[in-house]
């Protein structure tokens, strides 16, 4: 990847962190901030097999990049931000989320609110599958505008 701006942030399977730490680091920035979210093997108790993402694509991509924008204006930052969708397994990336910024501060600021604001703003649903076979969608959160959180 040689320019994150112009690439797809929902991306079909795992991520892999390293396609997103290729941009230089500018040379204002002394902190780089970054989130992997994987796949558990466990969930309340239920041994987990994989993962199941599902999006409404066109909406999901525009709220991750304006995302990334508001995190960018709000914290005087770079936010990259991606998510996986379709079947992954333990252990693999679905959610990356990269800071960076002037200082430490403001990047795990940056950092914890852009997770957090992808969790209640981006239309994606889980799918949990079990290893005895069942599976199930995860309980959510209202949708909400990215300008509210």
């Amino acid at each position: 990847m040689s320019d994150l701006k112009t690439q797809p942030r929902l991306r079909d399977g795992a991520l892999n962190l390293a396609d997103w730490l290729v941009d230089p680091q500018p040379a204002s920035a002394g902190a780089l901030n970054v989130f992997a979210g994987t796949v558990r093997n466990i969930h309340e108790g239920n041994a987990v097999d994989g993962m199941t993402y599902h999006a409404h694509r066109g909406l999901a991509e525009a709220r991750l990049r304006e995302i990334e924008a508001a995190a960018e204006a709000r914290f005087k930052v770079s936010a990259r931000v991606a998510h996986a969708v379709g079947k992954l397994a333990i252990g693999e990336i679905s959610v990356i989320v990269v800071i960076r910024g002037g200082h430490r501060a403001e990047g795990f600021e940056a950092c914890r609110w852009t997770i957090d604001t992808i969790k209640a703003a981006v239309p994606i649903w889980k799918e949990e599958h079990y290893v005895d076979g069942e599976a199930r969608f995860l309980e959510g959160v209202p949708i909400q505008p990215v300008e509210s959180l």
